[in-house]
């Protein structure tokens, strides 16, 4: 490999670089072809941007800058106090309005958590207390802000075990990766869980909030990947997953009216699909009754045909007994 000149050392070092290389690489191609490639991949927009990018983030980490102010937002919020107990002209109308707007209120609470360099929650230490001969208890630490966990449970029929009954895709389990169908759960936050019903554990979770501590047993099936492609439907009727009987979660569900569109994320469990609306940026799923399912209930709630009782005649009917013959 030829030695390369990496420029001056100027902070332009690596463009330069890029540059360079297929002139100098050109002597050790062999064919026309490959040496194509090169400038071609080399002299790609988008990799000299990434580049640029690069080059500026190396740039002001050497120049290790400092945020002026920490609370960016507070100051804002009392800007806007402020300005309101003045004459309102259309300036201040103006800034006023600006902001109130939530994408510059976000903006501003980005910084400050950059500022005070906030980024995760401070997870607590794992416990002490976790038996070495229970190898296949496994220990999961899951962060949990005011969105649902994303998976179901069910108490197993024949053992009684707390199962993981589904996984709801987008949900914080799912992204985590850690928790999966089949796997029993033994306690939540040290609270053992075998001797209640999957109400009560619902309800510990819905009241917890930050760091959740699962101690659970790892199912041995493995999960298939669903290959299921795109599929959207839309919706011939009004859902409230709050007044539905049969919904194994209520918190899971997702409400829609009639002629909403909805995205089909997984079909998985023949009665409850999971979806979510079209076009929301929130990637996490929430069940709804299946298709066949609703068509079933349907059919159920259908009116009954009342069919009339033949008339009957006045005349007396008249019985014929036969013998067999002996």
């Amino acid at each position: 490999m030829p030695a390369l000149s990496t420029g001056s050392g100027s902070d332009t070092g690596l463009y330069e670089l890029l540059a360079a290389l297929p002139a100098q690489l050109q002597p050790h191609v062999d064919s026309q072809e490959d040496l194509t490639f090169l400038w071609d991949m080399f002299g790609e927009k988008s990799l000299h941007s990434l580049v640029k990018i690069h080059e500026k983030l190396h740039y002001y980490e050497k120049q290790n800058p400092v945020p002026i102010l920490h609370g960016a937002a507070a100051l804002a919020d009392d800007l806007a106090e402020e300005l309101q107990n003045k004459p309102l002209n259309s300036e201040i109308r103006e800034l006023l309005k600006l902001l109130s707007k939530p994408n510059v209120k976000a903006l501003l609470s980005v910084h400050d958590t950059v500022a005070q360099k906030n980024y995760d929650p401070v997870l607590p230490p794992m416990p002490d207390d976790i038996d070495d001969e229970e190898d296949s208890v496994k220990i999961i630490r899951l962060v949990k802000n005011r969105e649902p966990l994303g998976a179901t449970i069910k108490k197993h029929e024949q053992t009684g075990a707390i199962i993981v009954a589904r996984i709801m895709r987008g949900g914080a389990a799912d992204r985590s990766g850690l928790i999966h169908v089949g796997d029993e759960l033994r306690e939540v936050n040290g609270i053992p869980v075998e001797d209640k019903k999957p109400e009560e554990i619902i309800q510990i979770l819905a009241q917890s909030q930050g760091a959740i501590t699962f101690k659970i047993i790892p199912s041995i099936k493995e999960e298939t990947p669903s290959k299921e492609g795109k599929m959207f439907i839309k919706a011939l009727f009004d859902y409230d997953p709050n007044e539905d009987k049969a919904i194994p979660c209520k918190e899971a569900g997702l409400s829609f009216k009639k002629g909403d569109i909805l995205q089909i994320m997984s079909q998985d469990d023949a009665t409850w699909w999971q979806a979510k609306h079209e076009g929301d940026a929130n990637p996490r799923a929430g069940l709804i009754p299946s298709k066949h399912f609703q068509e079933r209930r349907l059919a159920l709630r259908r009116p009954e045909i009342i069919v009339q009782p033949p008339k009957v005649s006045n005349r007396k009917s008249c019985k014929f007994v036969t013998k067999n013959a002996e």
